[in-house]
């Protein structure tokens, strides 16, 4: 009862005092909150400038997170008044470091409280810095995250505090404040880098608020995704990963394939791991184990659908330049129609069901009747899948596919046949004819017959082309 009291008087003070206060006499602006997690701990890592930094960032929280964060705050300094350590540590809970004596067990501290499923407050200067300079970081806060991949690591950008109170004032004035919340951030290969790129991350969210508060819309950033086709055991995932890789020297790539993956610089590394793409793998393994078309259909149906979703997720989320998706959802549905009813297969049909699947056909086009799931996913307003910005279709004969299935020891899936992936490899031709010429878009047919260097070095060349008609980007 003690324990629950304890938070709880706290949160009172938060909701009925502190932030209408804060909101009557500064102002508060906040952008992002959508990015704070539903549920599960994440960590924040902010500029500072201000003794009001902290009180701003509570304002902006939800309720949830209220109850149960932690900022990190120096002991050495709020120590040195009685009145004001405690009222911090009552309202704030803190994880207190004492920098006189290196803060050594401070890691340990912000470690418990993730594990323990709250979210943690962090400043990477370590103290105040100079107003409107965003100082070095400490690397504390890459440990951190690379600790607790689990949890988001959040950039937080604030604005007015540093004119609100800055160092030595005793009085803050009333200056209006803006509080920018960014989507979580991958992790790069090292710790180090790691803290770079989030200092990187709060700076973008600078400029991107400054361009705000000038009635300015900033840069939007469209990753340009290629999507690469191939019946299974054309190497079709070798060549997605390879090109991932290999264009990922002086960009941010990432893969998404039987695995989502981030590459950076010639390199893999972390990401911040999503939902969807959890419960995407469990549902295609379900797909694979289906012992029928019929049975493969709908778990195969709802993984693509997943996969586009992952897509708007991790265009959302990683900010990279090139996105390569082993497949395409829309493209892949299109295709497969053919293994259910092959006597509609043609260019037109592929056009008709693509536009459809894209959420611009006409309600009355006889592809609903033929179609019922599609007629679900309508009504559902499931007909909004993305279109890649480039295809590459991986082309080899069905008796050499199989022939690379059957090497490589695993379970056959249902429609692995010679007789089956010809169908198929033939719906794919139509849906690359119908994608190039009734939407046209960069298409590219790669003999996968040969060496994998010859075929990737031929790929990279058509992703650059593509990349060049376009202006670099999917708009």
């Amino acid at each position: 009862m003690a324990t629950d009291l304890r938070r709880l008087l706290p949160l009172v003070l938060h909701i009925l005092v502190l932030r209408p206060l804060l909101h009557l006499v500064f102002g508060l602006n906040v952008r992002g909150r959508e990015n704070l997690p539903s549920r599960g701990p994440c960590i924040l890592a902010a500029n500072h400038n201000s003794h009001l930094d902290i009180l701003m960032i509570y304002a902006a929280l939800p309720v949830r997170l209220i109850v149960a964060a932690h900022v990190v705050a120096a002991y050495d300094y709020f120590a040195r008044h009685r009145l004001l350590f405690a009222t911090v540590d009552f309202l704030f809970k803190p994880v207190w470091v004492d920098r006189e004596s290196g803060g050594s067990d401070c890691m340990g501290r912000m470690c418990a409280f993730l594990d323990a499923g709250e979210s943690i407050i962090i400043f990477p200067e370590g103290t105040r810095g100079e107003s409107g300079q965003l100082g070095h970081f400490h690397c504390g806060v890459g440990k951190l995250a690379a600790n607790h991949p689990e949890a988001p690591l959040l950039p937080v950008f604030l604005r007015g505090t540093e004119r609100a109170l800055p160092r030595k004032a005793n009085l803050p004035l009333p200056i209006w404040q803006h509080v920018s919340i960014g989507p979580p951030q991958q992790l790069a290969a090292g710790i180090g880098d790691s803290t770079e790129m989030l200092r990187e991350s709060i700076l973008a969210l600078e400029q991107s608020e400054t361009a705000s508060r000038h009635k300015r819309e900033p840069e939007r950033h469209e990753a340009f995704v290629v999507a690469v086709l191939g019946i299974d055991g054309s190497g079709k995932s070798t060549l997605s990963r390879r090109l991932s890789l290999d264009l990922s020297q002086g960009r941010r790539t990432c893969l998404i394939g039987d695995s989502l993956e981030l590459f950076a610089g010639g390199d893999p590394c972390a990401a911040q791991p999503l939902l969807k793409e959890k419960l995407r793998r469990w549902v295609s393994a379900q797909a694979k184990d289906a012992k029928s078309l019929a049975r493969y259909k709908i778990p195969k149906l709802t993984e693509l659908l997943l996969r586009d979703a992952l897509l708007g997720e991790a265009k959302r989320w990683y900010g990279s330049d090139l996105i390569f998706m082993d497949g395409s959802p829309i493209l892949n549905m299109t295709a497969w129609s053919i293994l259910y009813q092959p006597e509609m297969m043609s260019a037109d049909f592929c056009a008709r069901a693509m536009a459809i699947l894209a959420g611009r056909g006409s309600a009355g086009d006889p592809l609903f009747r033929k179609f019922p799931e599609l007629k679900m996913m309508k009504r559902l307003g499931l007909t909004r899948l993305a279109m890649p910005d480039a295809v590459i279709f991986l082309d080899i004969p069905p008796e050499i596919s199989m022939e690379r299935i059957r090497n490589r020891g695993e379970k056959m899936q249902v429609h692995e046949t010679e007789e089956k992936l010809g169908r198929l490899r033939e719906a794919y031709l139509l849906v690359v004819e119908a994608t190039g010429e009734h939407l046209g878009l960069p298409t590219s047919i790669l003999e996968g017959d040969r060496d994998q260097d010859s075929i990737a070095a031929e790929a990279r060349r058509v992703v650059e082309s593509a990349r060049s008609a376009t202006g670099g980007n999917g708009e």
